[in-house]
C-alpha cells in the first residue's frame, strides 16, 4: 500500500469531483509510492507578488520521479482553444492539462530553490489529467488539442489497476534523455524537502511548558468554579482522578473560609503538609498538619482515640469551625476508622456551623485498607472528571496501568504532550545510564524540577546505593533529581518524573490486605508528571509476557512492543 499523504483519507474535497475514489485507487499502489492529496505551494514573485498554486494529486516513486495529476469529473470539452464544463462555465488555469504543466514547472523551480537541482537530470517529471468519470472508448473520440495527450490521460478504467497507467506516463521520453535514477539518500531528500516538507516551529522547552502550564491554570479555574455550587453545603465529599486538581480547590476552599473563622487542614503525608504549608502561608488562621502529627499535638502520641477523649472533655482545645482534609482515602486506615476520627471531625464542625469538605481519590488507596465511611455516609457527593495537571499521554499512561474502566470519564486535557518513555533491561548498568542520560535531557531541555519516584521503599529499591542522603532527603548522584517513594510523594507533582523500580510484583495481586490493588502504585507515581514521564523499568521479555497476561493480553511476537500499546509508552 503507498504512503498516502494526509495518512487519514483525503483533505478536503467537493464529493462531485471523485477525488476520493482517485484516492482510493493510488493507495493501492506498493509502498515504493508516496501519493500527496491536494497539493499546496505558496510564494512570492517579485513581479506578480504573492502567489497559490494546487494540484490535485503528486506521486513520487525513487526509480520513476514524480508525476503530478490534475483531475476533472463530469462532462469536459473544449471549443476554440478552450476548455470548459458542461455548463459553458470556463475551466480555469487555461484548462487541465496546462495546469498540470505548470505545477510540474513550480515543482521544477522548487528543487531549485531546494538546493537539489542537481538532481533534476536523474528525478523524471511528467504531468497527467484524471478524467474518473469517461470510459476509456470515450477518451478515444474525445478532440485533444496541443497541449493534451490520451497518453497521459487516465480515465475511469484506471481506477482498478492505476500503475499500469502510471508506469506507462513515466516510461515516456523526455527532452535530454532525463531518466530517473536516485540513491536511497537522494530519494529521502526528495521527500523531506519537495513531496513531505515540513518544519517544526519550536519553542525552547521552558516556552513550550510554559504555555502547558497556562493551558493547565486555565482549567484550573474552571474547577475551582465547583466551590460556586457548594457554597450552600455546609459538608461535601469531592472524590477525583489523580490530576483534576483537589489540592488547588482544598486550598482555595481553605483560605476562603479562613474569612470566616479558624481553618483545620490536614492530610497524611509530610511532605504534602509541608507543601500546602507553604501555600496558605500568606493567609491566617489556617493550620495545617497531618493526622498524625496533630494527634501527637493533641494526645502526646498517634493515640486517635485518646484524642479524641481529650477535646471531647476539653473543646478548647480544638478551636476551628472549617475542617479541611485531602488526600482523604488515606484515612481509611483501621485504628483512624475505630476511634470515628472523621465522623467526630465532621460533627464538630457542623455544632459549630462551619464547613467539613473531604477531597479524596479513590483510586489512591495506597495507605489504607477501605474507604472511609464518612464518603459513603457522605450527603453531598461531587466527583472531578476534568484532569488539569497532566498532559493527555501522561493522564492515558497513569489511566492505562490500572487495567479498568475507572479513567473512562476522566476528561483529559487539551495538551497531548511527549508520550511517556519506558527503559526496560534487567541489566542494572543499562537503567542507570537510561536514568543519567534523561535527568541530563531533561535539564536541557529547561526542566529543572524533575523526581525520581521509586514504586517500592528508599531501603529496598535496586538504585539506593545511587541516592545520596541530603539534609531535607533524598539526590541521585547529587544531581538535580530528587528522590521520593511514590508513596510520600502522593498528592503533590512535578515537571518530570522518573519512574524507579517498576517490575511485574506491581500488577500482581496484592498478597495481604494492606498491599495496593494492582497498578495502583505506578498509577500514583506516574500521575505526579506534568509534563514528562520516564519509567525505568525492571522487566525482560519473559515478565513482559507474564505482564500482558495479567493485562489481559495475549502474547506476541513482539511482546515489549505490545506492553508499550498496552500502557501507552514508547520504548527507549
Amino acid at each position: 500500500m503507498a504512503h498516502m499523504i494526509p495518512s487519514a483519507g483525503p483533505s478536503r474535497f467537493e464529493k462531485s469531483s471523485l477525488e476520493d475514489k482517485i484516492y482510493r485507487a493510488l493507495e493501492q499502489l506498493s509502498d515504493e509510492y508516496w501519493v500527496v492529496h491536494s497539493y499546496k505551494m505558496v510564494g512570492v514573485k517579485q513581479d506578480e507578488g504573492f502567489y497559490e498554486k494546487e494540484i490535485d494529486f503528486v506521486v513520487f516513486n525513487r526509480t520513476l520521479g514524480i508525476l503530478v495529476i490534475e483531475a476533472k469529473a463530469g462532462h469536459i470539452r473544449t471549443l476554440n482553444g478552450e476548455w470548459l464544463y458542461s455548463n459553458g462555465d470556463r475551466i480555469r488555469n487555461g484548462g487541465p492539462y496546462r495546469h498540470a504543466a505548470d505545477i510540474k514547472w513550480v515543482i521544477k523551480h522548487r528543487f531549485e530553490r531546494m538546493g537539489l537541482g542537481y538532481l533534476l537530470h536523474r528525478c523524471k517529471l511528467m504531468h497527467a489529467v484524471w478524467f474518473p468519470s469517461l470510459r476509456s472508448d470515450e477518451l478515444g473520440s474525445l478532440e485533444y488539442d496541443s497541449e493534451a495527450s490520451r497518453d497521459i490521460t487516465f480515465c475511469k478504467s484506471d481506477f482498478n489497476n492505476p500503475e499500469l497507467m502510471v508506469r506507462h506516463i513515466m516510461s515516456l521520453p523526455i527532452s535530454a534523455d532525463v531518466a530517473t535514477s536516485l540513491s536511497n539518500e537522494e530519494a529521502e531528500e526528495v521527500l523531506d524537502k519537495i513531496i513531505r516538507p515540513h518544519f517544526n516551529i519550536v519553542a525552547t522547552g521552558v516556552s513550550d511548558y510554559g504555555y502547558s502550564e497556562f493551558v493547565f491554570n486555565q482549567l484550573l479555574d474552571e474547577q475551582i468554579r465547583v466551590l460556586d455550587f457548594l457554597c450552600e453545603q455546609q459538608t461535601a465529599t469531592i472524590n477525583g482522578a489523580a490530576g483534576t486538581g483537589k489540592t488547588v480547590i482544598a486550598i482555595t476552599h481553605a483560605k476562603k473560609m479562613a474569612q470566616q473563622g479558624r481553618v483545620l487542614f490536614l492530610c497524611y503525608n509530610k511532605l504534602l503538609q509541608e507543601n500546602i504549608r507553604q501555600r496558605c502561608s500568606g493567609t491566617p488562621n489556617i493550620d495545617v498538619y497531618t493526622i498524625d502529627a496533630f494527634a501527637t499535638k493533641i494526645a502526646g502520641s498517634i493515640d486517635y482515640p485518646r484524642m479524641v477523649e481529650l477535646i471531647s472533655e476539653n473543646e478548647g482545645l480544638f478551636p476551628y469551625e472549617h475542617i479541611v482534609i485531602d488526600e482523604g482515602q488515606d484515612f481509611g486506615k483501621e485504628e483512624i476508622e475505630k476511634a470515628e476520627v472523621l465522623e467526630w471531625l465532621q460533627m464538630l464542625a457542623e455544632k459549630r456551623n462551619g464547613t467539613f469538605y473531604f477531597f479524596y481519590d479513590k483510586r489512591q488507596l495506597v495507605q489504607g485498607v477501605s474507604m472511609p465511611a464518612c464518603v459513603a455516609d457522605a450527603d453531598c457527593k461531587l466527583t472531578l472528571y476534568r484532569n488539569c495537571r497532566n498532559t493527555e499521554n501522561i493522564a492515558r499512561c497513569s489511566l492505562k496501568a490500572l487495567n479498568d474502566d475507572s479513567g473512562k470519564r476522566v476528561m483529559l486535557s487539551s495538551e497531548a504532550g511527549s508520550p511517556p518513555e519506558m527503559k526496560a533491561s534487567k541489566d542494572p548498568d543499562v537503567l542507570e545510564g537510561y536514568i543519567d542520560s534523561q535527568i541530563a535531557r531533561l535539564s536541557e531541555s529547561g526542566i529543572k524540577d524533575v523526581v525520581l519516584l521509586t514504586c517500592k521503599t528508599i531501603e529496598s529499591s535496586s538504585f539506593k546505593h545511587l541516592f545520596s542522603r541530603k539534609r531535607n532527603g533524598y539526590r541521585w548522584k547529587n544531581t538535580i533529581g530528587r528522590v521520593y517513594t511514590c508513596r510520600t510523594f502522593k498528592g503533590l507533582e512535578a515537571d518530570a518524573v522518573i519512574l524507579l523500580d517498576v517490575d511485574k510484583s506491581l500488577w500482581e495481586k496484592p498478597k495481604t490486605k494492606y498491599s495496593p490493588k494492582e497498578g495502583l502504585i505506578f498509577y500514583t507515581g506516574a500521575s505526579r508528571a506534568k509534563f514528562e514521564l520516564r519509567i525505568a523499568a525492571e522487566i525482560d521479555e519473559e515478565d513482559c509476557e507474564t505482564l500482558l497476561g495479567l493485562f489481559g493480553v495475549q502474547s506476541s511476537r513482539r511482546p515489549f512492543k505490545k506492553l508499550a500499546n498496552v500502557l501507552g509508552v514508547v520504548m527507549a
